[in-house]
C-alpha cells in the first residue's frame, strides 16, 4: 500500500509542477520588459534576505549558471533552426537553377 502511495504522490507533483509551469507560460512570460526587470531585482532582493556575503555569491553564481545553460541551449537551438532555414533556401535555389537548366537546353535543341 505504500507503494501506492508514493506513486500517486508522485502524480501528484507531477501534476504541481504542470500546474506552475503553465501558470509561467500564461503570467510570467507575458510581463512586459520593464515589469520583468523589476521583478527579477525583487526576487533577487528577497533571495538574499539572511544570507551572508559568500551565501550571496554562491547562490548567485548558481542562478547565473542556470541562466547561462539557458542561454546555450537556445542559442544552440537557433542555430539549427538557422541551418534548416538555409539549408531550404539552398534547396528552392537548386530546384530554380535546375528549372532555369531545363529550359535553356530545351531552348538548345
Amino acid at each position: 500500500m505504500k507503494n501506492n502511495e508514493t506513486y500517486g504522490n508522485k502524480d501528484n507533483n507531477i501534476s504541481n509542477i504542470n500546474h506552475i509551469k503553465d501558470t509561467c507560460n500564461s503570467c510570467f512570460f507575458s510581463l512586459p520588459p520593464k515589469q520583468f526587470a523589476i521583478l527579477a531585482s525583487l526576487i533577487g532582493v528577497l533571495l538574499i534576505d539572511g544570507l551572508d556575503a559568500n551565501q550571496q555569491n554562491s547562490l548567485g553564481n548558481f542562478i547565473v549558471s542556470i541562466g547561462q545553460s539557458i542561454l546555450t541551449a537556445a542559442a544552440q537551438e537557433q542555430v539549427i533552426e538557422s541551418n534548416d532555414e538555409k539549408s531550404q533556401h539552398l534547396r528552392k535555389q537548386i530546384d530554380l537553377l535546375k528549372k532555369q537548366i531545363n529550359e535553356l537546353e530545351l531552348q538548345l535543341d
